[in-house]
């Protein structure tokens, strides 16, 4: 097994005045340490600082190198750009769904992107083949796919720690195409919450047009997975501290400290995410409403520094100290203030004695990826410790509130609400309060953050490196063989789809027109004495004869109605006695369907009917394409017919014709030794699936999905087969001649 390279914006260090490198303990260093991994560690970020900061850049680099950190410098104009620009200012705000609040810069994004690349490098330089690559958060969107254009044989991992928008506020990002091909480089995608996985999902599709599978999807034959990850707390390190021989004398101070009142407790990031001054107003109303309790309680608001030096943060730092001294000013009295405003960071043991310590703890930010502080509070509530059990007041845009079913839920928008809550919690009995937390602690100690980076890197292990399909190079013995089979006198059969195939999809089915190399291509084929050709296609007669007629290709129209003996000649049916009297029924639902779903509509052919939903939205044509399946799979129950979901289209089509029958025919008729096919969809199966007899008979499948196929290759894989078997053939025959 190779090396672990955590990449993450921030290495977890600090770095002394004299340039000497001291290892932090945060939250993801935690994570790891506590997942019990065996690979060697590697990790690459910004050590803080800029270049301009740093007298010697190579020492700073030997000396990170001796605690297992690889330092990514940036220098004034790129920490501002990346960072503080299209980073903090434009991605954050809008992966939080707070549009209102993003800016956006060309000069930022171009940043962005030429910082992603330099972390990409950096990680290369360092990686071997058979690494995991683990990327953390939104600062590095672009890096996994930078890694795979690399070339090295990495298993690459990305955890977003923030909320994941919806399809419609994400949009809003310059640059929203790239972002997400960025992140499509990986091999497993994190997301804290089911709902942050869906919005991905639907961003995926409606941005990029690719569709998933809930955990799964296929990108040029290639499976990333997706999954739901929610990070645990630092359980571990609380546990350190709070067994810690000190900690009894920390825990008596600040209960000293407190002189009897009740504490009511708030720790987090100075960000406008975190709800702040809709916070105070909460605690305002409170104290307006119940003024018995103004002088038992104490509001104790842990607001840690954020992005000091930018307006934004400062502007809010200033607001929530005014409005701190006005609640005071008004609520207090002599000898107590309700409400203590702490602009500063804390001390793990501290931390866990505040937590300990709380009769209630307030986390109500307006949105949060997962939010680790109630999670804290939970498990540093302990007997040994606390008077009485504390109260999770926790908000319902807070990732962790899907986990935290027993904490008091509260919109933080709704003012009226959170106070109510707080005196609920206030009142509520010590039993219920006991119940409420030890069924939520038990959970959380299991789940801790270690147990959370295992299972990631666990699932990353387990993704499939193989790729679902035959490399492109592979498919080169089969041409080899086919060649020596006309050698030897064998008549060979070449069956091949069109659509999916041997061509692309468009949004327009009639803009699908073969590329310039493909007909030449195929007559070249086709022109070979004991090789036939046969072109297989959903298509009408209409269109595959004006675009292949007088190639020497047999034409196969409507998936095996009707076929044109090497493209020449008179259409003639392979069935003429094919029922269709079942169209009108299923006419009038598909033409019913139509019309509800703006963006789709009916096509007709001689033995089937297609309701084709490329140009409706993605999402309502997919949720109209399953009800529809449902309802035609009822309706035709008694009818001769069979109904398929192909791409971005429901047919219906009659028992009585199929490729696989098509195919059959041609192949006894044509007296074939051997016959290959090759096709993208379900329609395809049933010319995959033949066995005819005294035949060698071959299936090749182009593209993702189940299939009875022995070969699996993609569009441009099929393409080179057929040159290279041209190519073969042709070498053959000037051989012969010779």
């Amino acid at each position: 097994m190779g090396k672990l390279i955590m990449v993450s914006n921030r290495l977890p260090v600090s770095i002394a005045a004299d340039g000497a490198a001291r290892r932090t303990t945060g939250g993801l260093a935690s994570a790891l340490e506590g997942a019990n991994t065996d690979e060697d560690r590697l990790w690459v970020g910004w050590p803080g600082g800029t270049e301009e900061d740093f007298n010697d850049l190579e020492a700073v680099t030997m000396a990170l190198a001796e605690t297992g950190l690889k330092p990514v410098f940036l220098s004034r104009e790129e920490v501002d750009g990346f960072y503080e620009g299209y980073a903090n200012s434009s991605l954050w705000p809008v992966l939080h769904s707070m549009v209102e609040r993003a800016r956006f810069s060309r000069e930022w994004w171009d940043i962005y992107q030429e910082v992603n690349r330099r972390y990409a490098d950096v990680v290369l330089e360092a990686a071997d083949d058979g690494d995991q690559v683990w990327i953390h958060d939104y600062h590095l969107l672009l890096v996994p796919t930078m890694l795979r254009e690399g070339g090295k044989q990495l298993r690459i991992g990305f955890f977003l720690h923030t909320p994941f928008p919806t399809s419609e506020v994400f949009r809003a990002l310059p640059g929203r195409s790239t972002l997400l091909e960025g992140l499509l480089g990986a091999d497993l995608l994190g997301f804290h919450t089911y709902d942050y996985l869906r919005h991905f999902r639907s961003s995926l599709l409606r941005i990029l047009g690719i569709e998933s599978e809930t955990e799964r999807l296929w990108l040029d034959g290639r499976e990333v997975r997706m999954g739901v990850y929610p990070i645990g707390h630092n359980h571990t390190g609380f546990e350190k501290e709070m067994h810690d021989p000190g900690f009894p004398a920390v825990l008596a101070e600040h209960r000293r400290n407190l002189s009897g009142k009740r504490m009511i407790l708030n720790v987090e990031r100075l960000d406008y995410t975190k709800g702040v001054p809709e916070k105070l107003a909460a605690m305002k109303r409170f104290l307006e409403r119940h003024p018995d309790k103004r002088t038992e309680v104490l509001f104790v608001l842990i607001a840690v520094p954020s992005r000091q030096g930018v307006a934004e943060y400062d502007s809010l730092t200033e607001h929530v100290q005014r409005e701190v001294g006005a609640i005071n000013g008004e609520f207090g009295s002599i000898g107590h203030a309700p409400i203590q405003f702490l602009h500063r960071g804390f001390p793990l043991a501290d931390l866990a004695a505040f937590y300990a310590l709380s009769e209630v703890c307030m986390v109500t930010p307006l949105r949060d990826g997962m939010n680790l502080v109630a999670k804290e509070f939970l498990d540093c509530q302990r007997p040994e410790f606390y008077q009485r059990p504390g109260v999770l007041i926790l908000s319902e845009f807070a990732g962790a509130a899907q986990e935290l079913s027993l904490a008091l839920h509260v919109n933080p928008y709704d003012i009226d609400s959170v106070a109510d809550a707080i005196n609920r919690a206030l009142d509520m009995p010590d039993a219920e309060r006991l119940s409420r937390i030890e069924a939520m602690q038990g959970r959380l100690r299991k789940q801790h953050s270690g147990v959370w980076a295992g299972r990631f890197l666990s699932d990353l292990e387990a993704v499939p490196q193989s790729e679902d399909r035959v490399e492109i190079t592979e498919m080169l013995p089969m041409a080899q063989k086919l060649a020596a089979d006309v050698a030897e006198g064998k008549h060979v059969a070449l069956f091949l789809d069109y659509d999916g195939t041997l061509r692309d999809f468009v949004d327009v089915p009639d803009d699908a027109v073969p590329d310039g190399e493909l007909p030449p291509l195929l007559r070249r084929l086709a022109a070979f004495e004991g090789l036939s050709l046969g072109l297989v296609s959903g298509r009408p007669p209409v269109f595959l004869e004006s675009h292949f007629a007088g190639l020497g290709v047999t034409l196969v129209a409507e998936h095996g109605y009707r076929w044109l003996d090497e493209g020449k000649g008179d259409w003639l049916l392979f069935n003429p006695h094919v029922n269709t009297d079942w169209k009108h029924a299923i006419r009038d639902h598909l033409e019913q369907a139509s019309l509800l779903t703006p963006g789709t509509h009916v096509e007709e052919k001689q033995s089937a009917l297609v309701w084709h939903y490329r140009k409706a939205d993605p999402e309502f044509g997919q949720w109209r394409a399953r009800s529809l399946l449902d309802e035609l799979t009822v309706m035709a129950a008694n009818l001769p017919v069979t109904v398929h979901h192909g791409q971005k289209i429901v047919e219906v089509s009659s028992l009585q014709v199929s490729k696989g029958l098509a195919v059959d025919h041609l192949i006894r008729e044509w007296g074939c030794d051997v016959a290959l096919v090759a096709g993208d969809d379900q329609t395809d199966e049933t010319m995959i699936a033949l066995d005819p007899p005294g035949v060698d008979f071959t299936g090749v499948k182009v593209g993702k999905g189940p299939t009875r196929a022995t070969r699996r290759t993609d569009i441009a894989g099929l393409r080179k087969f057929l040159v290279d078997l041209a190519r073969l053939l042709d070498e053959q025959r000037g051989t012969q001649q010779s």
